[in-house]
């Protein structure tokens, strides 16, 4: 899954709007969404883009290919997009044209930033037996939760959360001591 969120920034009481476009093709990603968050800089509302991207791969290979993100490598990635002139970006006229070449620069920066790299996993399903599909998709939901009471912090969506936890904790121990 891939998020991206825009904000409006402010410099010494001044206002300065960031406008950044994203164009989605939506033959090619079906499952993605747009929410607006309140940020409290201006009323100018912040865009969390959210697409569903599902990597297919071999369930039972110990082999995964990751990205890696430190806070060492982010940095050097938001330097490198501060220093890229994007001159050819601009020397279009078609807007598709201006958009591919933004987009190869920027995956040219980001994948030379964040490279995949091929990792042996270890096997963690010898210790992890007691967690069945159902556990996996409770988990999910207590995730949903939490971030319902982050976006809408107020008592119903944190005693929602608090006894959906509470329960689901139960639920794990039991399913513990079955094996």
């Amino acid at each position: 899954m891939i998020s991206i969120i825009t904000f409006p920034t402010r410099v010494r009481n001044k206002s300065i709007t960031s406008i950044d476009n994203i164009f989605i093709d939506p033959s090619r990603l079906k499952e993605y969404s747009v929410i607006p968050i309140s940020n409290g800089f201006s009323d100018h509302d912040a865009q969390l883009l959210t697409i569903k991207h599902k990597i297919h791969h071999d369930p039972d290979s110990n082999i995964s290919t990751i990205r890696k993100f430190n806070n060492h490598i982010i940095p050097e990635f938001i330097y490198q997009l501060s220093n890229e002139s994007w001159n050819n970006v601009f020397n279009s006229e078609d807007i598709n044209e201006m958009f591919n070449s933004f987009f190869n620069e920027y995956l040219k920066i980001y994948n030379s930033c964040f490279p995949l790299q091929t990792v042996l996993r270890k096997n963690s399903n010898i210790n992890n037996k007691w967690i069945s599909n159902r556990i996996n998709i409770s988990r999910n939901t207590k995730r949903k939760l939490y971030l319902n009471y982050r976006l809408k912090p107020n008592e119903e969506t944190k005693n929602d959360y608090k006894l959906y936890s509470k329960i689901l904790t139960n639920v794990i121990k039991e399913a513990k001591k079955k094996l």
